[in-house]
């Protein structure tokens, strides 16, 4: 059926919902078999009643009650303990009553009909209560009266009467163990549900935000790059703030958020974004990291600080000294390390020449990493550029967040 206009769509009926109504049905369904039992007994041992009238009576009373009692619980949608403890007492208070207006000599046969009755009813107080604790004490107060009943008005032998006490017992456990495992059953599927409508959404969502990637890396990305790096723009400051935003824009359409502080991705395409305001284009690769557990690759703010001044100081002197403008920065997870390389095309040096004289290397490069337990390996020749690799300890699976290492 289509919904009209303005109205909001119905609320899908949850597994626990339809365990309920099971449950409700069940209890009906108990009632009536509890009723024909009596009808039975009637039909085969009406001339043992001595007072007819009053046990015709007393069964309406009963099939009445009942009908209330599902009336009540089918509009509250549940079983409802409250009135199942006070059908509890009305057949405790009848299996009594019902004892008296038997003959003494035929009352431990199933003409004390309300016997019946009761046991098979009892099935409602296993539903109704979910401590077992309270479903005993409930099923005790049931037991109790017809034991005393029995024992009182029919002098029935104990061991005739304890048995048929403990039958309470048996049904409502069984009920209560049904009725436990049926609702669990309802709440994991409804778990379930909600969990796959969750993922559903998810991937919706990105399905969504990848097109829209693909659009913008296609088309808007490109265009801005292409123009930062051409001859189009005679204003170096204008040029500069094109390529700014377009390292910003690639960084939005690879998933990482510009402006997520304490992020290493985020502060790699931030050191990106810095960069393009020189001059200097920076492809940044990180897709490997965004694969690996965000649990090992997260490291403190020192070591994270670290690695990115690192990596600056090594594209700063790409900028600087390598005589190109452009540079690729790689991020990447292996076991127990991260690495970070920087790698240009231009003309090179040799390492060994100014590993004495070179302050930004040594003291920006090699002693930062060293300070937070890394170290920091440096390739280059002559006319071959430079590659610039920087590695720090991750955290063992199943760790918490990385702690900074002790200053050596």
């Amino acid at each position: 059926m289509i919904a009209e206009a303005g109205t909001a769509p119905a609320e899908p009926v949850t597994a626990a919902a339809l365990t309920e109504r099971a449950l409700l049905k069940a209890l009906a369904w108990f009632r009536v078999g509890g009723l024909v039992q009596i009808a039975i007994a009637l039909a085969l041992n009406l001339a043992r009643y001595p007072h007819v009238g009053r046990v015709l009576v007393m069964v309406g009373v009963v099939a009445a009650e009942s009908v209330v009692l599902i009336a009540v619980c089918t509009a509250r949608g549940r079983v409802a303990p409250g009135w199942i403890l006070a059908d509890v007492l009305f057949c405790a208070s009848s299996l009594a009553l019902g004892a008296a207006m038997i003959t003494p000599s035929y009352g431990h046969s199933w003409v004390h009909f309300m016997y019946p009755f009761t046991i098979i009813t009892s099935f409602g107080i296993g539903v109704a209560f979910r401590r077992v604790t309270t479903m005993v004490t409930v099923t005790a107060v049931l037991s109790l009266s017809y034991a005393v009943s029995a024992i009182v008005f029919h002098r029935d032998p104990i061991w005739n009467v304890l048995p048929n006490a403990l039958s309470y017992h048996a049904n409502t456990l069984v009920a209560w163990t049904v009725t436990r495992q049926l609702r669990r059953s309802g709440h994991a599927a409804d778990g379930s549900r909600a969990e796959a409508i969750a993922r559903a959404t998810e991937l919706a969502e990105e399905r969504e935000r990848s097109k829209h990637a693909r659009i913008l890396h296609d088309h808007a990305l490109q265009t801005l790059e292409t123009i930062a790096q051409g001859p189009w723009l005679a204003d170096a400051e204008l040029r500069a703030h094109v390529g700014a935003e377009a390292a910003r824009l690639r960084a939005l359409v690879e998933g990482v958020r510009p402006d997520a502080a304490g992020d290493l991705e985020a502060e790699l395409h931030a050191l990106v974004r810095r960069l393009a305001c020189t001059g200097l284009r920076v492809t940044y690769n990180g897709a490997h990291l965004r694969k690996t557990d965000g649990r090992r690759t997260r490291l403190s703010p020192e070591v994270s600080a670290a690695v990115v001044d690192a990596a600056g100081e090594a594209l700063t002197n790409v900028a600087k000294h390598a005589g190109v403008t452009t540079a690729t920065l790689h991020a990447r997870a292996g076991n127990d390390r991260l690495t970070v390389t920087v790698v240009d095309q231009g003309r090179g040096f040799d390492p060994d020449a100014v590993r004495d004289g070179g302050v930004g290397l040594e003291i920006s490069i090699r002693r930062r990493m060293r300070d937070v337990g890394g170290e920091a390996r440096v390739e280059s020749s002559a006319g071959q550029g430079t590659c610039v690799e920087l590695t720090v300890p991750l955290a063992s699976p199943g760790a918490g967040d990385a702690r900074s290492p002790s200053r050596r």
